[in-house]
């Protein structure tokens, strides 16, 4: 049995059984008993073996039931004796609680004998049902007994298979509502990265933007002055006027292309990550977000002031990742290696200066290393406070974080352990209290 219509469809198996087993009867069927429920499910055939219907009974419905619960907590095998008169009162009385249908099957069949004697059997679960007009002898009703204990086993295992089942599905729909749950906080934490790049964001902008209105200022200057060395017929100081405006607007492309760039990174930041791997030049990522990072903590705390080393490889060159991914590592990276420096300066009287580096270094294969790929190594180090021991074997635990409350949301350290395992490489951090840490993303190439 692994479903209720395996079960609803039993009695004609209990049927044959019985048969085989010799003993005289012309109808049975199984009682289930649900204490938690108050109700018995009773499983019916027809006289001809067939599965007949499904009756949920109430304990106090009608007296046989009361009986049959009464003898079945006492672990005693119920008999009665009904005549007709008494099998078409019960059948009434199933009728009146609305199973027509079932009575309007019994009905056929109460002309087939005078009286009809009942055996309810117990087995843990409930009764197995048995009716005829023959009396039965001990030793049958100890066969029948036999086969309600059988049959008690079978179902304890279809009672284990549904609670599995149960389980699973309410497994299923825990694990559906946390992937909803978990997509709902990756994006917020996403926006809240985003958040904290607008402002540096706005300052890289602007620098771009400055240069094209200073030289778009300049070139319009000069278009003046080409005009009068046209008037004048000086056309090599035209020729030298044009080359000048001609850097000027070259200058105006390029720092036109630079907004623009800052622009698609701060949209692909934002966007849910395309999934796809592509050549990125890792050194200009971590620069791109160190500076990013660094202007958007000062334009949201004027006070914070850190000195910021690098160290970049420029034997690197590209290598395959997930650019927007990648960014989002490093810019949580930073950000906390900031507020760590930033936190121990407020702690510190003085004689303290923040420092927060940013390198990068290739690691050559070793000769033993069967895919023979070198690795990336980004290493971005403070000298804060270091992360207490405590706390070191959770920091890469969703919602742990060290922050007090509001300041943090416990998922950035999370996303970048899953990126960087995601990208088939692994994250590492070494700390010292009182020192500082040191977090290291390596990187296939």
């Amino acid at each position: 049995m692994r479903t209720a219509e395996d079960l609803e469809h039993i009695t004609p198996l209990v049927w044959r059984e019985l048969i085989t087993l010799n003993v005289p009867f012309s109808r049975c069927g199984i009682f289930i008993v649900r204490e938690d429920e108050q109700l018995v499910h009773a499983y019916l055939s027809t006289p001809e073996g067939k599965s007949l219907a499904v009756l949920h009974l109430g304990f106090h419905d009608n007296e046989t039931t009361g009986k049959l619960i009464e003898n079945w907590r006492n672990k005693t095998v119920f008999k009665e004796q009904w005549d007709r008169e008494q099998f078409q009162n019960w059948v009434q009385s199933i009728y009146a609680q609305g199973h027509q249908t079932v009575t309007d099957q019994y009905s056929q069949y109460d002309s087939l004998f005078s009286s009809l004697n009942l055996y309810f059997i117990p087995f843990s679960q409930g009764m197995l049902y048995i009716g005829g007009q023959e009396t039965l002898v001990e030793s049958e009703i100890d066969l029948v007994r036999s086969l309600a204990d059988t049959f008690s086993v079978a179902y304890a295992r279809y009672e284990d298979f549904k609670q599995l089942e149960d389980a699973k599905n309410r497994i299923e729909l825990t694990l559906t509502e946390l992937k909803a749950t978990q997509s709902q906080l990756i994006q917020s934490e996403k926006m809240a990265s985003l958040g904290e790049l607008t402002a540096g964001i706005a300052h890289e902008i602007q620098n771009p933007l400055n240069f094209v209105n200073n030289f778009s200022e300049v070139s319009n200057e000069l278009i003046d002055e080409m005009k009068d060395e046209i008037k004048k017929g000086n056309y090599d100081e035209v020729n030298a006027i044009a080359d000048d405006i001609k850097q000027n607007l070259e200058k105006i492309n390029h720092h036109g292309k630079r907004a623009d760039a800052i622009v698609k990174g701060m949209l692909q930041h934002s966007r849910s990550s395309s999934g796809i791997k592509a050549p990125a030049d890792i050194n200009a990522l971590c620069d791109e977000y160190l500076r990013l990072a660094y202007h958007g903590l000062r334009a949201k705390d004027n006070s914070f002031n850190a000195t910021i080393k690098t160290d970049f490889d420029a034997s690197i060159g590209n290598i395959n990742i997930i650019p927007q991914d990648i960014g989002r590592v490093i810019l949580n990276l930073i950000n906390n290696a900031s507020y760590a420096v930033d936190e121990k300066k407020k702690q510190t009287a003085g004689g303290y200066e923040p420092i927060v580096s940013v390198s990068t270094r290739k690691v050559n294969a070793r000769p033993d290393d069967p895919v023979g790929r070198g690795k990336v190594e980004i290493r971005i180090a403070d000298n804060g406070n270091g992360i207490p021991q405590k706390a070191l074997d959770k920091i890469f635990q969703p919602f742990f974080t060290t922050k007090p409350t509001g300041q943090g949301t416990g998922l950035g350290l999370s996303l970048s352990y899953d990126i960087v395992k995601a990208h088939g490489g692994e994250i590492k951090v070494k700390t010292r209290e009182n020192e500082g840490t040191e977090f290291i993303i390596i990187l296939p190439e």
